[in-house]
């Protein structure tokens, strides 16, 4: 008995073979994984493309449909992931670039210049700026008003200086007194900084000092009676210029205005009793200083 042709079975249905293009599709996917290049998905995809044309066109004599589909997957797959790689590494080699620009040129401050720190400056009197708070006297002569104060500093001839001091006191109303003094001695420096105090100004007003150095005029000094042991050193004169009255820095403690006004105050307006080094008069020849 025959079979009707509509029911006969060609051979080679049953034995229908793979189609090559669809394994090197398959091939070149799984390759794109193993060397993480993007160029064997690329391919797989492509090729897998090829082989599922090839098994339509073969009406049946070639399969493999499923591995091409597979080997499309896979390359498809592998090509995002190598995107995605070469984004990530793109933006990891970007990173360090831009750090490295900023550490190879650090934010530096620029160098500042300070000024000097000056010394404080004697206060302002209302009619001259007071002088630097020195104890050698000025080179020349050289009359100074510091505020109800007269600071006159004198050189050449003593005597004949301190007639012409004394003149010019009486004709302002001021007492005259000398004032002794020696370089790099800090108790006069006390001294000449605490004229400018109020407690100076109102103890010493209409008062008119005559600032010399001891060593300048040691002789003179030594013949007009003025003792000369102890600086700072002041003395009251008679209308012969010699010493009639005299005290020194140690009549009071600290070198500061509020010791130095009240002693110095009284001292020149004749106020001065109690002492704590009395002045009997110059020393004569034949004596020893006290």
């Amino acid at each position: 008995m025959h079979r009707p042709p509509s029911t006969l079975v060609a051979p080679w249905q049953d034995n229908a073979k793979t189609n090559g293009t669809s394994v090197f599709a398959f091939i070149a996917s799984l390759s794109g994984f193993v060397c993480f290049v993007g160029v064997g998905g690329a391919l797989g995809v492509v090729l897998g493309l090829i082989a599922r044309s090839e098994i339509s066109r073969a009406e049946g004599r070639e399969g493999g449909r499923g591995l091409a589909t597979a080997a499309i997957a896979l390359g498809l797959l592998n090509v995002c992931l190598t995107v995605i790689g070469v984004a990530v590494g793109i933006t990891y080699l970007a990173r360090p670039t831009s750090s490295s620009a900023s550490r190879s040129a650090p934010a530096t401050t620029a160098p500042v210049w300070s000024a000097p720190s000056a010394a404080p400056r004697a206060a302002k009197s209302p009619t001259k700026a007071a002088p630097p708070a020195r104890a050698s006297r000025e080179s020349g002569n050289r009359v100074t008003n510091l505020g109800t104060i007269t600071l006159a500093d004198i050189s050449g001839d003593l005597e004949t200086e301190l007639v012409n001091q004394r003149a010019l006191a009486a004709a302002a109303g001021e007492t005259l007194v000398l004032w002794l003094v020696v370089p790099n001695c800090k108790p006069c420096d006390g001294v000449a900084a605490a004229l400018t105090s109020k407690e100076t100004q109102k103890a010493l007003t209409k008062v008119r000092l005559v600032r010399v150095d001891r060593d300048d005029f040691q002789p003179e000094l030594d013949r007009l009676g003025v003792p000369t042991e102890k600086i700072p050193g002041f003395a009251l004169l008679d209308s012969r210029s010699h010493a009639r009255d005299f005290i020194h820095g140690g009549e009071w403690d600290a070198d500061i205005a509020a010791n130095i006004a009240p002693v110095l105050g009284k001292f020149a307006h004749g106020g001065y009793t109690k002492r704590r080094h009395p002045w009997h008069g110059p020393v004569r020849d034949d004596e020893t200083p006290l």
